[in-house]
């Protein structure tokens, strides 16, 4: 079974915040949801540890990468003052929060979103390859998406 590339990147868009999971038995992205009783998430994560070798948990991506893609996207900027201002406030405590008021300041938002998106893409895309999990991918929303940032 082939896991779907980008239902797997928006799994990791909320990696921060929610736990996920690759069946790679039958290639479905799990997610632990939002409304989940405490008993049902117990219950679901002892479902998972039953069978556990036909699930890998996902990395936390945000935590782990939201810095560097901030960095990434800044530069990427055609604007020496635009990227200049992203670089700027990407130094120190609480860059992130300076970061996502300066981008929507800048009427950047729709851009972040689709570098976000095809960034995430690409880092799940190493994820199943590093580990060996085969994978689909609609090439055409992604050409679309690189061509709108």
């Amino acid at each position: 079974m082939k896991v779907d590339l980008n239902e797997l990147a928006a799994a990791m868009a909320q990696s921060d915040v929610r736990q996920g999971y690759v069946d790679i038995a039958r290639g479905k992205v799990i997610l632990m949801q939002d409304d989940m009783g405490e008993e049902d998430a117990l219950n679901h994560a002892f479902d998972i540890e039953e069978d556990w070798e036909h699930y890998l948990p996902l990395p936390n991506v945000i935590d782990e990468c939201e810095h560097e893609m901030m960095q990434a996207f800044a530069a990427s900027r055609e604007r020496e003052d635009v990227r200049e201002r992203l670089e700027d406030i990407l130094a120190g405590a609480g860059a992130a929060a300076r970061f996502h008021r300066q981008v929507r300041h800048l009427l950047l938002q729709p851009a972040w979103e689709a570098y976000k998106r095809a960034y995430l893409r690409e880092v799940a895309r190493d994820w199943c390859e590093e580990n060996h999990i085969a994978y689909e991918a609609d090439e055409a929303a992604q050409q679309g998406e690189m061509k709108k940032s």
